[in-house]
């Protein structure tokens, strides 16, 4: 494979780069001091008052004081960065500072503060803190998932769906107008195909989860894969001591009822911690589509005006049973099995009618399709986290075994009528079995080693190991009622790849600058076999993938950033499977098992004011871009959909992130992305295509405190037209609103909401314009729900852990 010249250029600016800071950080020193005396309004002085030092980036302690007899504290060796200092004592108001910038050697005096009192009648006191529902970070934002009202209820891909930045077109998730969006579950690849993720999504209820991380150029520790970036979905993990349980219901309501229930449990002492959970979900919903097409092949046209209405219902069981060791103080043994079982059921009606005019019936297709979902997958992992010194070394090793099956059944009927209504041509009944078997294997081993306060080096292997099996089994439904086979439509794909992977990651900080420099290598080796018709496509690569980050202060309450990373996009399983699936007699959908892996340069510049407003402008290249495309076969007039390399894909991005304090007990937090998207092809159907558009998202989301114990929450999204490969997807929007009531000691939250009120969000459109052929397609599912959900914890829920402060758990917080 050719090296770009730019992609030379980079790797030298990026050693050189490397070298320079390593040098730089080496000379650096810390030696910032902060310090100030507490007292009342009245000049009495305050002893034993808390003051602590938050990082302003994610709200996390740094450090913590006590003021003395005379009301004074003293903070020093302090590393140079952006903090905020919260102090508090019984019977007064917290103080909270304004956001500011220590540098280097530092003094930093806050002279006298003085506390108002609070006349408020305590019974008990619960000293908690509450995180902002999302966060901006340097390199991501964060989705405090576990603050959420409009969040309860739902399952995992409904939250992705409504996002900052995220949309989902027909199945596909795009990050600012881009495709390729790499999921993973507490940093882990899944390795699953895209229909088989989206299940695990929909059967993840938010209830497990505490955070999603959306990162647009993530760091060399990182898979490459991904040019839109990494979704991070972190799930729940208690540090409570002692034994504590958290039990959860919902029902909601649209056109049908989706039901959702579940149980977590932890147990945890000084030398283990137990923790399991369950939840179960049965929904049912609808999807309708409406297909207007044209085609005109050999002087002929001819029109296509289908419509059909799914209903499909899903039963999912969902489980986690783990259990961490605390071998010793510095190290951590983990053990956990997570899965799920799923039962799905689908009935599809659809009519086809056929005319050589507009609006002219000479032929109608009536279909009927049923389909049975039964899905396993299970994971086993292992884990061991191990603190090498008291500087902050550390270790973490993992591997995960994953087993995965599919046993799916589709069942089809095709009556023929003509313009009369009369049956003119015998039935069309056949069926299709597509059982599927995935074994995973990945082993990974990260190290963390802090050169000095402001410096500390990554470096980590990685190799995964994954085999799919998969038959398509293509029976006719004869006269006498009997399936026979039809060999000449059947087959078996078997896929294999190994990757293997290795990376260096450098963070440091030198003055007001802070660089982040990252290199990964990844070894592909892959092998796709259609047993049957005898093709096998083998292939071995090797790459590169530089990254680099340089941030600079401005002042105490700005910054600007720049960076670089390169990445790739392995096709998906299913997308390298030639079988054809039928959704009906004229629309079906292949896999391309020639379809090669897309890289992608992305550039971004940053620049984030007050420290809470960030600016970030993005341009990306991609070669042999993997998109959706639409053929047209001229003997059966039928049109099929599958994937291909185009030419390219440029995407320009300018996306806004404002936290807005409207009141003290109103809040929001707004994002506006406004993007330019140009594919390129020489040949699709014999003529070039080149589809480009300036388009744009917005997303509102407004939390309102009632009082201490009522919230509510409002969220307004809205997409407008744009594209993808060569589709034109047409705007939508929705807004949701939710409200939320505490009781029992607050250990009872009771929660309502009513999800996309105008019933707008599930009215998608998309539209193609191609030689000789054009559709226009509009798809609806069930959106506008209404779920009234209730959440119960009780046994030791405020205690924290006394070994919180180890060595594992220091590297866990950095990792999560």
């Amino acid at each position: 494979m050719k090296t770009p010249k730019k992609l030379i250029l980079s790797n030298i600016i990026f050693c050189f780069l490397l070298l320079q800071t390593i040098q730089v950080a080496a000379q650096s020193t810390a030696g910032t001091k902060m310090e100030g005396k507490i007292t009342t309004v009245k000049n009495e002085t305050l002893p034993y008052a808390n003051v602590i030092l938050f990082n302003t980036s994610d709200a996390s302690m740094a450090k913590g004081a006590i003021t003395d007899e005379e009301g004074v504290f003293v903070m020093e060796n302090i590393a140079t960065g952006n903090y905020y200092v919260s102090i508090s004592v019984i019977g007064f108001k917290t103080y909270q500072s304004e956001p500011f910038m220590l540098a280097p050697n530092e003094k930093k005096n806050f002279g006298t503060i003085q506390l108002e009192e609070e006349n408020i009648a305590l019974n008990a006191v619960t000293v908690t803190g509450k995180k902002a529902l999302i966060q901006n970070k340097a390199d991501r934002v964060v989705l405090n998932i576990e603050n959420s009202i409009l969040a309860t209820g739902n399952t995992a891909l409904d939250i992705l769906n409504k996002s900052p930045g995220v949309s989902n077109t027909n199945g596909v998730l795009s990050l600012v107008g881009k495709t390729n969006v790499l999921i993973l579950i507490n940093g882990k690849q899944t390795y699953l195909s895209p229909e088989q993720l989206t299940t695990l999504l929909e059967s993840t209820q938010s209830s497990n989860i505490k955070s999603i991380e959306i990162m647009t150029n993530p760091p060399a520790k990182y898979d490459a894969a991904g040019n839109a970036g990494i979704i991070n979905i972190i799930m729940k993990k208690s540090e409570n001591e002692g034994t504590n349980i958290n039990l959860n219901l919902s029902y909601g309501q649209g056109v049908y009822r989706k039901t959702n229930g579940g149980i977590a449990m932890n147990h945890r002492n000084k030398t283990v911690n137990v923790f399991a959970s369950y939840d179960y979900s049965d929904n049912v919903n609808f999807g309708t589509i409406d297909i207007d097409r044209f085609t005109e092949l050999s002087g002929e046209s001819l029109f296509f005006t289908s419509s059909s209405f799914e209903r499909y219902r899903f039963k999912i069981h969902n489980f986690k049973i783990g259990t961490d060791i605390n071998i010793s103080p510095k190290s951590t043994l983990g053990f956990i099995v997570s899965g799920n079982y799923v039962t799905g059921n689908s009935k599809i009606r659809a009519r086809n009618d056929i005319g050589s005019q507009l609006q002219q019936v000479d032929s109608t297709v009536i279909g009927s399709t049923i389909g049975r979902y039964p899905n396993e997958y299970l994971t086993f992992n292992v884990n061991y986290d191990v603190k090498l010194d008291t500087i902050g070394s550390n270790l973490n090793m993992s591997y995960d075994y994953t087993l995965s099956n599919k046993d799916e059944s589709f069942e089809f009927g095709n009556r023929f009528l003509d313009a009369s209504g009369t049956e003119f041509r015998d039935p069309n009944n056949f069926r299709n079995l597509t059982p599927q078997d995935a074994t995973i294997h990945v082993g990974k081993a990260d190290l963390s080693l802090p050169l000095n306060e402001k410096s500390k080096l990554e470096t980590g292997l990685k190799f995964s190991s994954v085999e799919t099996d998969n038959i398509l089994q293509f029976d006719v439904l004869e006269m006498n009622g009997n399936y026979v086979n039809d060999a000449t439509r059947s087959n078996q794909f078997v896929y294999k790849e190994e990757i293997t992977a290795a990376y260096v990651n450098f963070n440091t900080q030198f003055g007001s600058y802070a660089l982040q420099a990252g290199l990964r290598a990844e070894r592909t080796q892959s092998n796709g076999n259609s047993i049957t018709d005898g093709n096998e496509v083998s292939r071995t690569y090797t790459n590169l993938f530089p990254t680099l980050s340089l941030q600079k202060k401005i002042d105490e309450n700005n910054s600007i950033s720049a960076s670089y990373g390169r990445r790739i996009d392995r096709p998906n399983y299913a997308s390298l499977n030639p079988f054809v699936y039928y959704i009906d007699e004229y629309t079906f959908r292949f896999g391309n098992p020639f379809l090669n892996p897309q890289y992608t340069d992305s550039y971004t510049l940053s620049y984030t004011l007050k420290n809470k407003y960030k600016f970030d402008f993005n341009y990306s290249n991609t070669e042999d871009v993997i998109a959706n495309i639409i053929l047209t076969d001229p003997v059966t007039n039928s049109i099929s959909q599958t994937d291909a390399n185009l030419n390219g894909f440029q995407s320009y991005s300018l996306n806004v992130n404002a936290p807005i304090k409207i009141a003290n007990w109103w809040r929001s937090y707004n994002n506006f992305t406004m993007f330019y998207n140009q594919y390129d092809s020489n040949n699709i159907e014999g003529a070039p295509v080149q589809l480009e558009q300036l388009a744009w998202q917005a997303s509102s989301n407004h939390t309102f405190t009632i009082d201490d114990r009522s919230s509510a929450e409002f969220r307004a999204n809205y997409i407008s037209s744009n594209v993808y490969g060569v589709l034109n997807l047409e705007p939508f929007y929705g807004i949701d609103l939710g409200v939320n009531r505490k009781f029992l000691d607050n250990n009872m939250n009771v929660q309502l909401s009513i999800s996309d009120i105008l019933n707008t969000w599930g009215d998608r459109g998309v539209f193609s314009d191609q030689a000789g052929s054009n559709f226009d397609v509009v798809r609806t599912f069930d959106s506008r729900v209404i779920r009234l959900s209730l959440t119960y914890k009780f046994g030791n829920v405020k205690l924290k852990s006394t070994n919180k402060r180890g060595g594992a758990q220091e590297e866990k917080n950095r990792l999560n």
